[in-house]
């Protein structure tokens, strides 16, 4: 029965001789990618890495792209490199502690998982119709995974995996469910309830630029969307999410302001108040071990903080080339690593995660500065704002979860996204149009009814 994925791939071969490979990425491979759970896996020939049903969609599309039409939309971009070092870094690592084969397969998976959706996500970005249909898309499909997640979280059906999981031939991880307050985290597709808050986390501030940009064809279906979306992160009922949730409001709120004077008082002050009322709770929520923590949620916390301190003795014995990904050493049976900064330095050693934190710097810094010197009131302004905000909830989760299941291939597609944005405006002299005019709007970022 695991052979079904194959139909996924040889359907995405015969489509491929009647549409265009960027036709396929949007209405074929995003749905499956955001639907379909990425840990349902099959082998084909020994000695090829297993292959899911993200994958068996998108290897087709990469080939016919790559080789038929020569990377087409693709720009060069000093990321690439960035990620690409990265990736050879983890290759090093997981060659040095395993063999070649193991560390090539990992090599490959990474370039699938990583490099690719970037790539083809920023050469796509470039044409405005396809750019919006990718955002609308990946907009809706999280949406309908949020209406499923909120079933889930009442009445314990997934109905991504339940399904699946009966009929699969071959035992597959993320099984049972996680409860809190006795009613169900809702992981949906994700396989984990903090990695359907991650996704939720990245993609409600695009939820937003659609709705306030009226980019749908009724005001009101943005605002289900939006609200569906924020309902997702809600149901995993994970904190960090949710937490980087209310963070994106407010990098978005502060982004779109025309007044930045007013906002940064206003800002400086709800700070400096939260601060003075939540920081010493927080100290001293934050000072207590797992033995001594009185609820659930201290004992979460207080399990954060230990690993970092447990595995810094780890760290050590390996600081250059980590231990492998499956090689790393339980420490006071803390073998769950909540936290994916920590899982590249254990697994792949400090340089590794210098590269990791260079992408994303990079991807950052120029998007800042983008968004700074942007009209707050043109799309692309605001467009801007909306992946800064969730590219720095992104960073911010990730300080409490392991990016894994599709959250990887999504982050790196919002950077993908983010590049591109800068990207575009740079190639505006080489005759591209005008990055306002693609967003829908004229050159000042407004419509022609608003202008009127």
């Amino acid at each position: 029965m695991d052979k079904i994925i194959l139909l996924f791939m040889l359907a995405s071969i015969a489509l491929l001789m009647y549409k265009e490979p960027k036709e396929l990425f949007l209405y074929f491979f995003l749905p499956v990618l955001t639907m379909m759970p990425v840990y349902y896996q099959t082998k084909v020939v020994s000695g090829i890495p297993e292959i899911s049903f993200w994958s068996a969609v998108l290897l087709p599309i990469a080939f016919v792209w790559i080789f038929n039409k020569h990377g087409e939309g693709y720009r060069f971009s000093p990321l690439d490199l960035l990620i690409l070092l990265h990736l050879v870094l983890v290759f090093s690592g997981e060659w040095h502690n395993t063999t070649y084969k193991e560390a090539q397969k990992v090599f490959y998976n990474d370039l699938t998982i990583r490099l690719l959706p970037c790539i083809m996500a920023r050469a796509w970005f470039m044409d405005s119709d396809s750019r919006l249909k990718m955002f609308k898309i990946i907009v809706v499909c999280g949406a309908i995974v949020a209406a499923f997640q909120i079933i889930e979280f009442r009445l314990w059906f997934n109905v991504f995996d339940d399904i699946l999981r009966k009929i699969w031939p071959h035992s597959v991880p993320w099984g049972g469910g996680m409860r809190r307050g006795g009613l169900k985290r809702a992981a949906g597709p994700f396989g984990h309830p903090i990695c359907s808050g991650y996704f939720f986390t990245m993609f409600v501030p695009l939820a937003i630029w659609l709705w306030k940009n009226d980019y749908f064809e009724l005001k009101k279906h943005g605002r289900w969307l939006f609200l569906l979306c924020v309902m997702g992160g809600i149901t995993s009922i994970s904190r960090a999410p949710i937490a980087g949730i209310v963070m994106g409001f407010i990098i978005i709120w502060y982004g779109w302001a025309k007044n930045k004077s007013v906002a940064t008082m206003l800002l400086v002050s709800f700070l400096i108040i939260t601060s003075i009322l939540v920081v010493p709770k927080l100290v001293a929520y934050m000072s207590a071990s797992r033995a001594t923590a009185e609820t659930e949620d201290q004992r979460n916390a207080a399990y954060r903080k230990e690993l970092l301190e447990n595995y810094q003795e780890v760290i050590a014995e390996k600081p250059l080339f980590g231990w492998g990904r499956f090689g790393v050493p339980v420490v006071k049976g803390q073998d769950s690593v909540d936290n994916e900064y920590l899982v590249i330095v254990l697994a792949s050693g400090y340089m590794s995660l210098y590269a990791y934190l260079a992408c994303i710097l990079w991807v950052l810094v120029r998007l800042t500065l983008f968004a700074v010197f942007s009209d707050p009131s043109s799309r692309e302004g605001r467009l801007a704002w909306c992946l800064l905000a969730g590219l720095i909830t992104a960073a911010f989760t990730q300080t409490t979860v392991y990016a894994g299941t599709q959250t990887v291939q999504f982050f790196y597609m919002l950077m993908g996204f983010s590049e591109a944005l800068v990207q575009l405006k740079h190639f505006e002299h080489e005759g591209q149009p005008a990055l306002a005019r693609t967003l829908g709007g004229d050159e000042y970022g407004y419509t022609f009814s608003r202008t009127l």
